[in-house]
């Protein structure tokens, strides 16, 4: 098959008896980027990418013919029209859907639901008309609902859970032996690795004062890095910890030096489940303390107790945390345990061919 995966990036590569591209839109956002876009937002032309995520936008867009995105539609349609799936991400999707609707109508049109449940009526359902089918990275929504009950409900009877175990992830292939006698000297410290989320920071920052220096915290932070000592004093948890920002490379090479990862997802308590950190802290022998209430299905990726380690409170955070310096062998059968399902069970590879094979059977219904 020939497929199409909307991503920020322009690629074309073959994976088994399948050719997967990518179309970058760069040019079309450095067309419509304005004086306030390049003053907020540098040169990235990253706050009109923020705008062109609401349906609204895209709609004013298109009824308007706008002429640098018309343009970009047609040569959007000139490239992959002959193409046998469409693979749509909202959040990075700038094909306005009765577009889609009106020059595909043969090719298998897949809307993945990445960020739900935070997104799902901002920019995921009102496109989800035009598709026939769909993927989610979270199992759990809300009381009441799984995300596939959800999309069904929503018209997309056909879903399929996609864990996000993405390919920019590379795990190294650990001989088991080897990797619990490395774990032995890793640093005995927490590090957690994520962006900058305003309903997060007031936890992060409480279990950071708490925990002080035996946490560390790393990831793309306002006023570079700086807004983290500001809105923990705020918030009733001074600090002077700097957040450093980090690049993927070097994401994965702090975590082989930590023996502890807190994982903790956008809501509180938890609705979404299966955030990238996940897999990562797995993928790296990291054992993992993560949260787990509310509706969260965490427990239905890694095993808790055996696998990860569970909390649904700050205190239990802590508690987890502690526990896990203080017992090395707990650590070393909680790290070893995720590895060995990561690599199983979430490997990017195997993952993909699956997603692949479901959409040879969605064809051919």
């Amino acid at each position: 098959m020939k497929i199409f995966i909307q991503t920020p990036f322009e690629n074309t590569n073959i994976f088994g008896k399948h050719q997967i591209s990518h179309m970058s839109y760069s040019s079309f956002l450095s067309k419509k980027r304005g004086f306030t876009d390049i003053v907020k937002q540098g040169l990235s032309g990253s706050s009109l990418f923020a705008r062109l995520n609401n349906p609204w936008y895209l709609q004013k867009l298109y009824l308007e013919k706008d002429k640098d995105y018309f343009k970009f539609l047609y040569e959007f349609k000139e490239r992959y029209e002959n193409y046998d799936v469409i693979v749509m991400n909202p959040g990075v999707d700038l094909v306005h859907p009765e577009f889609l609707y009106s020059h595909f109508p043969n090719t298998l049109k897949c809307l993945n639901f990445v960020d739900d449940p935070h997104t799902t009526y901002s920019y995921c359902l009102p496109f989800s008309w035009v598709f026939d089918c769909a993927t989610y990275t979270s199992p759990s929504y809300t009381d009441g609902f799984t995300m596939s009950e959800l999309l069904s409900h929503a018209g997309l009877e056909k879903n399929k859970w996609f864990p996000l175990c993405h390919s920019n992830i590379n795990p190294p292939l650990y001989d088991i032996d080897s990797l619990r006698e490395q774990l032995l000297s890793r640093n005995n410290k927490a590090i957690y690795v994520g962006g900058y989320y305003k309903g997060k920071n007031s936890r992060l920052s409480s279990i950071k004062h708490k925990l002080k220096d035996d946490l560390d915290i790393y990831g793309r932070f306002p006023l570079n890095g700086y807004i983290f000592p500001i809105l923990s004093t705020i918030n009733g948890s001074p600090s002077r910890y700097r957040v450093h920002a980090i690049s993927n490379k070097q994401r994965e090479h702090f975590y082989s030096q930590y023996s502890i990862g807190l994982n903790m997802h956008l809501s509180e308590p938890g609705r979404e489940t299966g955030n990238a950190r996940l897999y990562e802290l797995a993928y790296r022998g990291v054992a993992q303390v993560v949260d787990g209430g509310g509706v969260s299905l965490v427990g239905n990726i890694f095993e808790p107790e055996k696998e990860i380690l569970t909390y649904t409170s700050e205190r239990e955070c802590i508690e987890h945390i502690r526990l896990l310096q203080s017992d090395s062998e707990l650590r070393i059968n909680i790290a070893t345990n995720a590895y060995k399902k990561a690599i199983a069970n979430y490997n990017y590879p195997s993952r993909l061919m699956d997603l692949f094979d479901w959409f040879e059977e969605m064809r051919k219904l």
